[in-house]
């Protein structure tokens, strides 16, 4: 009599690391889409991360790279010297802030210190501010450490994209700093908008530069 052979117990297989991780995205998405559909989809979900605080008139956002209040802004193709006019089918946009480098050394940076919608149709070159010393005029985005300074930044944009009474939204710059490999100093990384600052311009008809008070 030959002995039955009993069949190997069959074991189960714990789930790999990459299931636990996948169903894990399933059900987070799935307990989304149970909050979303309800309040109309996912349109009205809003990442708490992808949140940009404002920055209200009169404030200051303190950076690691600058600190930074947005004042008055003006809008149009007048300006107080009659040699600067826009270039065809532009326009003017003027900001008064006050910029201190928080960094330890002199820097070149504050022209690339704000930014708005209006810059996007620009090529990457055109976009950078040009930064006058409200105390005397001069033309300049090299700022020494830990002063406090005045100026007016000056962009040249398309006709439309932006209008006396409507508001710009601006977004502050800043990043972290590392060393530099290809040249010395220091390379400024992650830059992103940190906060932003609404102001509603006025014609540029109204700006007076203070140095010729």
């Amino acid at each position: 009599m030959t002995d039955a052979v009993a069949a190997p117990a069959t074991r189960r297989r714990r789930p790999g690391r990459a299931a636990v991780v996948a169903g894990a995205v399933v059900l987070a998405v799935g307990a989304g889409a149970l909050v979303a559909i309800p309040l109309g989809g996912w349109d009205t979900v809003s990442l708490q991360s992808a949140v940009v605080p404002e920055l209200p008139p009169g404030e200051s956002y303190h950076g690691r790279h600058f600190s930074v209040s947005v004042e008055d802004v003006w809008v149009g193709d007048t300006l107080p010297d009659d040699y600067e006019e826009p270039k065809e089918g532009m326009t003017f946009v003027v900001v008064r802030a006050v910029v201190r480098n928080e960094w330890r050394e002199a820097d070149t940076r504050s022209d690339e210190l704000l930014t708005f919608d209006a810059l996007d149709a620009l090529p990457r070159i055109d976009r950078s501010a040009s930064v006058r010393i409200a105390a005397d005029g001069t033309f300049t985005s090299a700022l020494p450490p830990g002063v406090e300074t005045e100026v007016l930044m000056r962009w040249q944009v398309p006709v439309g994209s932006v209008a006396v009474g409507e508001p710009i939204v601006f977004g502050v710059v800043d990043g972290r700093p590392e060393r530099a490999v290809l040249y010395s100093g220091t390379a400024w990384r992650d830059e992103r908008v940190m906060v932003q600052a609404t102001r509603v311009p006025v014609s540029s008809s109204e700006l007076e530069y203070p140095w010729e008070r």
